[in-house]
């Protein structure tokens, strides 16, 4: 806790399995800078995990929290200003915005009203900046740019799987008509391990690019 650190990364999300897989998408990134040591523990201190990022030019401090259920959202400004701003003074930080749109044909405008509205309003300050990471519609949807992963995931031929509604909906499909069960949450780690990062990074439109960025590579508002 008496660590300084030069910048902090805060991860707002929506549920445990973008929980994993956001934490999975560090770990990854990590691989690709043996110049820095990526790490994490509990801290009793504070009853969560911290992860920290140290180079020889940084010590990057990241912070995760998860809002379990969208309607509680706005709480989590609260969670910043208390566990992040307050905890580590006078140092910058990038937040990340990580939720789903619930649908492809909806933009990010809504996540810009009300309850997110509030939330941006609470979050914005000096040296703060927001990025949001928008799944369209859902993690699933992430999860089905990798196809062969999920199938050597399952233990089967690569082959391509068919939609049969929602991506979390064709997934449990997918997984049921080969004798297992798609499980979201902390079960979900394992089949998160077995994706292809680099491949779900180049199909994507999300900016993933921007948490190795942020976290291994440049100082907050270094950013465009």
């Amino acid at each position: 806790m008496n660590q300084t650190y030069s910048h902090g990364v805060a991860f707002i999300l929506e549920g445990d399995t973008e929980a994993r897989f956001y934490e999975t998408m560090i770990c990854h990134y990590s691989g690709n800078h043996t110049e820095c040591a990526y790490s994490g523990w509990f801290d009793n201190s504070i009853n969560d995990f911290i992860y920290k990022v140290d180079s020889i030019q940084s010590s990057v401090l990241i912070r995760m929290y998860n809002v379990k259920t969208i309607t509680q959202i706005a709480h989590s400004a609260d969670w910043f200003k208390n566990e992040c701003k307050k905890r580590f003074k006078d140092i910058k930080w990038t937040i990340f915005l990580c939720y789903d749109t619930d649908s492809h044909a909806r933009d990010v405008t809504k996540f810009y009203e009300g309850d997110w509205k509030r939330l941006r309003e609470k979050l914005e300050g000096k040296d703060i900046e927001i990025i949001d990471l928008a799944a369209r519609a859902m993690i699933e949807d992430i999860f089905l740019l990798d196809p062969e992963g999920i199938c050597e995931y399952l233990g089967i031929q690569a082959k391509s799987i068919p939609r049969t509604g929602s991506a979390k909906k064709t997934l449990k499909d997918f997984f049921r008509s080969h004798g297992k069960t798609y499980h979201e949450g902390d079960r979900a780690q394992d089949l998160i391990w077995a994706l292809n990062k680099n491949k779900i990074i180049e199909k994507s439109e999300i900016r993933f690019s921007l948490i190795e960025q942020c976290c291994f590579l440049e100082p907050v508002g270094s950013m465009t």
